[in-house]
């Protein structure tokens, strides 16, 4: 049979924020209904805690994943840039080499392998492949080294609560302590976002100087 105190409160329970597929959207974690008396007190803390643990995981999944693609698409186009220049620049050399056998090699091939190299160039800066490749890792690392301080800080606490259980003060405590770390994750977000927006916009503006510049003037 039920006591009317278990009936009344019924202990907290965390909700899944970790998405289960990568790749999408960063969301924000639905608000649980937490109970702040002494029976329930240590839970609602817990709850918090891996809301906002999980708000930091999720990032790091996404810079992660991200991450990987970004190397892959800027990995390509540098070797290919690479690759290209090589090749304009052997080009000449191998035919004085070989004039016999290369004697038919127009020099336009050399023009069109710097024209290959210049626009897979052109192609890594205005989508930002290495550049965002550079962000992400500097910013998952932020964000991951801001969570294990944010544990720490977590496991410390609880060695000073007696019985294993938090006061009202320092229930209060690490709540304010959660809020601070959650911001801090939006904060490195925000910055790697800024400077996207940042790059974008000087890759827009440098892409349409040449055609301000060649239009006739009336």
């Amino acid at each position: 049979m039920e006591t009317p105190a278990e009936t009344l409160t019924e202990k907290p329970k965390p909700t899944p924020t970790r998405p289960t597929q990568l790749g999408g959207d960063l969301q924000a974690a639905n608000s649980a209904e937490l109970y702040w008396d002494d029976q329930n007190r240590k839970q609602s803390v817990d709850v918090v805690f891996k809301r906002a643990e999980d708000h930091a995981l999720n990032a790091i999944d996404w810079y992660l994943y991200a991450k990987a693609n970004k190397r892959k698409c800027a990995q390509t186009l540098r070797l290919g840039t690479i690759a290209a220049s090589a090749i304009a620049g052997l080009l000449p050399l191998l035919s004085q080499i070989f004039q016999n056998q290369l004697s038919s090699l127009s020099p336009a091939w050399t023009t069109i392998a710097l024209g290959v190299a210049g626009v897979l160039m052109a192609i890594d800066k205005f989508f930002g492949c290495s550049n965002a490749w550079m962000r992400f890792i500097a910013t998952e690392h932020r964000i991951r080294q801001a969570l294990h301080e944010f544990q720490m800080d977590y496991d410390i606490a609880q060695a000073s609560w007696a019985e294993n259980l938090p006061t009202a003060e320092q229930a209060q405590a690490m709540l304010a302590r959660c809020k601070t770390f959650i911001s801090q994750v939006d904060a490195f977000i925000l910055q790697e976002t800024n400077e996207w927006l940042t790059e974008f916009q000087n890759a827009i503006k440098q892409k349409d100087e040449p055609a301000a510049i060649s239009k006739p003037i009336v």
